[in-house]
């Protein structure tokens, strides 16, 4: 059995703004010919709901295909808020796509981050020329104050995980400052909520020198939760992130030292944080997967079904936890089948889940059976007491709880089979 029993990346956990500022739109669906007239943030919306069925291509194309046309276009202020915002759509749109890859810190493609840092500071570049211009309107103020803190934000997480922490605090704080002042010039903009609550729950979800500088070492996790919130109920265009992005928080709280022995009615206790995240996950279930697929390669979203595999694992319902896992090994199949080139170690993380959840179902009690399954679990424990990691994650902190409850389990598993430490 492998040692690298659980090494999932989860995309969803840094600090600074993990945030795709995606404005409304009216349109949930169009034809060919009616998306040539939609407007930026038309596009986005549609863009943003397609990631969750991993639909990526059509929306490149035709990202790139406007940012030609307005750069050819004559120029105008309008011109360059509608460009500011069709470059975010771009670098907003290979964010979900390195969700789909499971970039991690240690697993990138060099074009993809090229080109992702290029648009996010294209809309840097342009967000600030319309800030400088004599003419810029009230409302175009707000827009960009809000891609330039959502640009910002996705600049400080790339370099945070290329180990530039002063760099992704900088980008950070810079972006907390903008997507306030967004919503002080215009406060239906909810899309910035989003932002900031990734900003203050991520900060203080991780602590350490990150938090001590940007919010003084003060636990924000539930302003930054109640700004997500306020997000999904608002109807903010970035609900499917938004919804994904709050689940996994609540996921993330279930396993937190910091909330042992909080009252069941304090809402970060153990009772509320599960019953938040599973009723996010039926309701991202209900929104976008129920109805009949969009296209045809659709297999499930394998981001769903990792975090309903976590949840499974906390609950201690294996059985449910190992057909989840399954499905994730089935999507990423599908995935890699059609040249999506996902991070390998995603895939033994997957598999290393599916043995664990099996060795935790494990019913013998005696004989050859039982030795073998103490082997199991010895191997495992002892791998974790030596220092092993079990679960490849870019903070430290997170990685060390998951570990935990993975090694309770282990260790439960072994005193109920009477198993000796070997």
């Amino acid at each position: 059995m492998t040692k690298n029993i659980f090494r999932i990346k989860i995309c969803f956990l840094l600090p600074g703004i993990l945030f795709v500022a995606l404005a409304s739109a009216k349109a949930d669906s169009a034809t060919s010919a009616e998306l040539k007239n939609l407007t930026a943030d038309e596009m986005a919306t549609l863009a943003l709901k397609d990631s969750m069925y991993y639909h990526f291509d059509e929306w490149f194309a035709r990202f790139q295909g406007e940012i030609n046309r307005l750069k050819s276009a004559v120029p105008s202020l309008e011109n360059r808020v509608e460009l500011m915002k069709f470059h975010f759509n771009y670098a907003g749109l290979l964010g979900e796509l390195c969700h789909t890859l499971a970039f991690t810190s240690k697993y990138q493609d060099d074009k993809i981050a090229e080109k992702f840092l290029y648009h996010s500071r294209q809309v840097k570049d342009l967000a600030h020329d319309v800030l400088d211009d004599d003419a810029v309107t009230p409302s175009q103020e707000a827009q960009a104050n809000l891609f330039l803190g959502a640009a910002e934000g996705y600049i400080g997480i790339f370099v945070y995980g290329q180990g530039n922490l002063i760099e992704a605090l900088v980008n950070g704080f810079q972006a907390d400052n903008h997507l306030e002042k967004a919503l002080l010039l215009d406060p239906k903009l909810v899309d910035a909520h989003f932002g900031l609550g990734m900003y203050r729950y991520g900060n203080s979800r991780l602590g350490g020198f990150g938090n001590l500088i940007m919010q003084g070492g003060k636990d924000h996790r539930l302003v930054g939760l109640n700004h997500i919130e306020h997000a999904i109920l608002n109807g903010g265009a970035a609900q499917p992130l938004a919804l994904k992005t709050l689940a996994w928080f609540y996921i993330s709280e279930q396993i937190n030292p910091a909330n042992k022995g909080l009252p069941p009615e304090n809402p970060l206790s153990q009772k509320k944080t599960r019953q938040n995240a599973i009723g996010l996950l039926i309701d991202l279930e209900n929104r976008y997967f129920k109805q009949p697929a969009l296209y045809p390669h659709f297999q499930g979203n394998k981001e769903l079904a990792i975090m309903q595999a976590l949840q499974s694992v906390l609950d201690k319902d294996y059985a449910k936890a190992g057909i989840e896992f399954k499905k994730v090994l089935q999507i990423i199949d599908h995935l890699q089948n059609r040249g999506l080139r996902i991070n390998p170690q995603l895939t033994q993380s997957v598999e290393a889940g599916i043995e664990f959840c099996a060795l935790m179902l494990l019913q013998t009690s005696e004989g050859e059976e039982k030795r073998s399954a103490c082997v199991k679990v010895n191997e495992q424990m002892n791998f974790l007491n030596g220092g092993g990691s079990m679960v490849e994650y870019d903070s430290k902190k997170i990685r060390r709880e998951l570990h935990a409850v993975f090694a309770e389990a282990l260790d439960q598993m072994a005193k109920k089979m009477n198993c000796e430490h070997g």
